[in-house]
């Protein structure tokens, strides 16, 4: 009787004792981590310009807080604004292009339009004469 308590107590301690350890036992340095993540997710441009931003942001307050170099410092900065101008290089382009396949497309819309509108146009002008002879011809 009195050991089913102590049985119980060890088991759950080495449970609890596992869920602590297990993350130090599998450890993955933070930074990979978060590159792996940040590599996998990165699929749109706005989505690396934001990432671009995020990373300059957090390299200057690194730097305010003391924890980089000045030298580690400008050059992180120098890095992660030329990957910002690239990807907003990039979404401006792919955006410029989207906005050229609209404009082609209206302007093909608007040209069938006109097309239409001509032949619809030229149908009345033909009804209408048809109409005005038949009427002529009773007469």
């Amino acid at each position: 009787m009195t050991l089913l308590p102590i049985l119980v107590a060890v088991l759950l301690g080495a449970l609890t004792l596992a869920l602590v350890l297990y993350p130090l036992y599998r450890h993955i340095p933070v930074e990979v981590s978060e590159q792996a993540a940040s590599s996998l997710t990165a699929t749109t441009q706005a989505e690396r310009e934001q990432m671009a931003r995020a990373a300059l942001k957090e390299v200057e307050l690194d730097y305010q807080l003391g924890n980089l170099a000045e030298t580690d410092y400008r050059s992180l900065r120098e890095r992660y604004t030329r990957r910002a101008f690239v990807a907003m290089k990039s979404r401006r382009q792919s955006e410029e292009a989207i906005d050229a396949l609209i404009e082609e497309r209206l302007r093909q819309l608007r040209e069938e339009h006109n097309h239409e509108k001509n032949l619809t146009g030229h149908e009345t002008a033909a009804m209408d004469d048809n109409t005005t002879r038949k009427c002529d011809d009773t007469e």
